[in-house]
């Protein structure tokens, strides 16, 4: 049931998620107005809201202009229940699941906005930093605080001195991305995080390379990498931090 729940759930954020991404870039209100067809305007009906199904009954275009609605729709419903499912089956209802399911969320968003516009806007970042340190009062007390505010710092800094150094190899938005992920994760999680996204990005860069995609000079977004990381450390986070830094001790 817990797992049945995470789902549903899950499907829901993932449905908000996916006009989050959509309006942001955008400069648009994510709740108002109400979800209608970026072409024609029509808003949608009760029943084309419901994720995953709405997306069935209508064929996957609009009712009214018959413009095609993105198959990333359902996908991104999708896998964020399975996500949702994941870790509610495996946490409960516990203040670390709903850690996890926003951080999640979060990097689903700067992921997203990132792939498409190469931003990663502050309204996505900065105030959910002062969250991750809420939840660490709830959870941690005073040691928690500290050892998100710590995440914050020692994540936000390595970016910001990476970015230096690169010359513009990373951008604002990822120093701000990774202290995000520093204040809900702390250093080890959010180190974990950049390693990851650090293997897989360039074993991408370099499959795009040889493959004639991109070139050496082509400019390739981080941030999804860095998302893809966090992910896995929220939902893998007891096995990864131990392989990837078997010699320390947080």
């Amino acid at each position: 049931m817990l797992k049945l729940t995470g789902f549903i759930i899950g499907s829901i954020i993932g449905s908000f998620l996916g006009v989050c991404i959509h309006r942001i870039p955008r400069g648009e209100s994510p709740v108002a107005p109400r979800s209608h067809c970026p072409k024609c305007g029509a808003q949608l009906g009760a029943a084309e809201l419901i994720p995953i199904i709405g997306y069935v009954f209508i064929w996957g275009r609009c009712r009214h202009c018959r413009e095609r609605v993105s198959v990333l729709y359902p996908i991104l419903e999708v896998g964020c229940g399975l996500l949702s499912a994941r870790v509610l089956g495996a946490e409960g209802f516990t203040l670390s699941a709903v850690n996890s399911l926003i951080l999640i969320s979060l990097a689903v968003v700067a992921a997203g906005i990132d792939f498409q516009h190469r931003i990663i806007p502050d309204i996505v970042t900065l105030p959910w930093m002062a969250v991750g340190l809420v939840i660490a009062a709830f959870s941690g007390g005073i040691q928690g605080v500290f050892s998100r505010a710590l995440g914050i710092v020692g994540c936000g800094g390595l970016v910001f001195l990476i970015a230096i150094i690169s010359r513009g190899g990373m951008g604002g938005g990822d120093v701000k991305f990774m202290a995000l992920i520093g204040s809900f994760l702390g250093v080890p999680g959010g180190l974990t995080s950049f390693v990851i996204a650090c293997v897989i990005g360039a074993i991408v860069g370099v499959i795009l390379i040889v493959s004639g995609i991109k070139s050496r000079k082509d400019e390739i977004p981080f941030g999804p990498f860095i998302s893809l990381g966090t992910i896995m450390v929220c939902v893998f986070g007891e096995r990864l931090i131990p392989m990837v830094f078997p010699w320390l001790r947080f």
